[in-house]
């Protein structure tokens, strides 16, 4: 290197220097004016490339960020707080593969850095890779017992796994570790919940709000917990922070309908955004129905492939995409608030079923297909399988088995996507696979909701085929886990949203065998069954 070069090089240290001191000193325009000046002098400066990403991802500038980083790391591959700080960047973005790679070179190169391998885990819990990542805060909270996080998010990844008891401790350690963790007072809470100690679940959501008032993780918890225990007049406000940040479809609304007063409905415009899953949107369609009924002008924005099942009801309503929230309303708020608007109560549920209905012709179809002698029963046992939304409301084929006993019965499967070698083997070789036919338009349930008005009975999970069922007021018999979702209540074995439907609980945690048992056994006494 020439003495020009050598000399450069210096300034280019210097200034990356005096770049540093006006970033720890939170001025960081200044450490960006200093920066850029030694990559003008050395465009081949790491550190300051670096710096200047760390600056911009402070920033938002997640582009500008990445790029920085990545040429970084051309330069300097060994660079293990890039490569973590690359991997943070791209979970922000929801890559959260491409940062699980990040932060796996990170690791590799730091092995005993804590954060790193809490990070980690983080990559591989948003992948749903649950058990790799509760080993990854194992490994994190080993390296660091101080790093409360760590034991907060091994609660999380437990917790996701079933394994409440040992999700509970590390809750308990995050909070002994670091005693004002509104977050972990708030997952103490949810599996304590879990578990059924209910008392101990209120007090840690209150801890949760004593220490954040705003956490809307624990507001909403605290609200379904609430409802679970039948006080709806409180737990309805809590409900209504049930949305993740951002994903908040429309805001509160302070509207109340009194559908008791239909006067007080005539012409109000209201739009009605749907906001969660399909069981939601048929549970709650028949608050729509009413106030349409009642004289309200309700507008609709709901998923187009309900509307022709939802049309059913025969309310006068108007149907848009669920995406267009334009035009003057009156009120406008979600499917799922329309209980809290309307002041429902355990004592005023409005539970008139049916309020939806088969299509004559596809009915007319399926009373051909499913004709003949015999008990006829409907299965459904799988829900949505995404970890995110409770993959273990679902039942475990083998615990069907009893069902395949029934001799005189005839059963059908509901499934969709069903296999039969998902099934036990005596159990899939009872049941009638109806084919890939049944609902294969771009309508959903049209064809199930025909079927299920031909069976005298559907056994199912905790799923949407439950809450169709419910509202076409067939006869349906719910398999649910030891604690079930708020909806259910605790302990009942009937549900006030539908009166033709009959709740069996796991007697312990999630041990489906002895409900499936109960039922089977239910069934043979109910229509004398061998």
């Amino acid at each position: 290197m020439g003495a020009a070069a050598s000399a450069q090089g210096d300034d280019a240290w210097a200034l990356y220097r005096r770049g540093m001191e006006e970033r720890a000193a939170g001025r960081l325009d200044a450490a960006i004016a200093m920066l850029d000046r030694a990559l003008q002098r050395r465009p081949d400066f790491p550190e300051a490339l670096c710096a200047g990403a760390y600056i911009l991802q402070m920033r938002g500038h997640a582009a500008g960020a990445l790029a920085f980083y990545e040429r970084a790391l051309t330069l300097q591959p060994d660079d293990a707080v890039a490569w973590f700080n690359r991997g943070g960047l791209l979970m922000a973005a929801g890559r959260a593969e491409d940062a699980l790679q990040s932060l796996e070179r990170a690791c590799a190169l730091q092995p005993d850095n804590a954060g790193f391998h809490c990070n980690r885990g983080g990559a591989l819990f948003d992948l749903g890779q649950l058990a790799e990542a509760s080993e990854a805060f194992e490994r994190a909270a080993t390296l660091d017992p101080g790093l409360a996080k760590a034991r907060l998010n091994l609660g999380n990844a437990l917790m996701r796994l079933g394994f409440y008891h040992d999700a509970r401790e590390a809750y308990l350690r995050a909070i002994a570790i670091e005693p004002v963790y509104a977050l972990a007072y708030c997952g103490l809470g949810i599996v304590s919940k879990e578990l059924g100690l209910f008392d101990d679940a209120m007090r840690a959501f209150d801890q949760a709000l004593a220490f954040d008032p705003n956490s809307e993780e624990a507001r909403s918890n605290k609200g379904c917990l609430q409802l679970l225990l039948g006080d709806f007049a409180s737990g309805w406000e809590g409900y209504e922070y049930r949305w993740t940040k951002g994903k908040r479809p429309v805001p509160v609304s302070s509207a109340r309908f009194n559908l008791g007063a239909p006067e007080s409905l005539a012409g109000r415009k209201i739009l009605i955004v749907n906001d969660h899953g399909l069981g939601d949107t048929i549970q709650f369609f028949r608050y729509v129905a009413l106030l349409a009924r009642a004289g309200a002008q309700v507008t609709f924005a709901g998923p187009r492939k309900m509307r022709r099942l939802l049309a059913s009801a025969g309310a006068p309503v108007v149907w848009r995409d669920e995406c267009d929230l334009s035009g003057d309303f009156d009120a406008v708020l979600a499917i799922s608030s329309l209980p809290r608007a309307c002041g429902t109560r355990l004592d005023n549920i409005p539970a008139e079923t049916p309020y939806l209905f088969a299509e004559p012709d596809r009915h007319a179809v399926w009373r051909g297909r499913l004709c003949g002698e015999g008990l006829k029963v409907g299965l459904c046992w799988r829900g949505n399988v995404d970890f995110r939304v409770d993959p273990r409301r679902s039942i475990p084929p083998e615990a069907l088995t009893p069902l395949a006993g029934l001799e005189g019965a005839r059963l059908f499967s509901l499934q969709k996507g069903a296999r039969a070698e998902e099934l036990p083997p005596e159990l899939a070789r009872k049941v009638e696979n109806l084919g890939e036919e049944p609902d294969s338009g771009p309508y959903a349930f049209i064809d199930t909701a025909a079927m299920m008005t031909e069976l005298d009975l559907i056994v199912t999970c905790d799923t949407s085929i439950a809450h169709l069922a419910g509202a076409l007021g067939r006869p349906v018999w719910v398999a649910l886990r030891h604690i079930a979702e708020w909806r259910w209540l605790d302990g009942r074995e009937d549900s006030p949203w539908y009166p033709k439907m009959r709740l069996f609980r796991c007697a312990r945690g999630d041990d489906w065998a002895e409900p499936l048992g109960r039922m089977a056994g239910q069934i043979r006494k109910a229509w004398a069954l061998q």
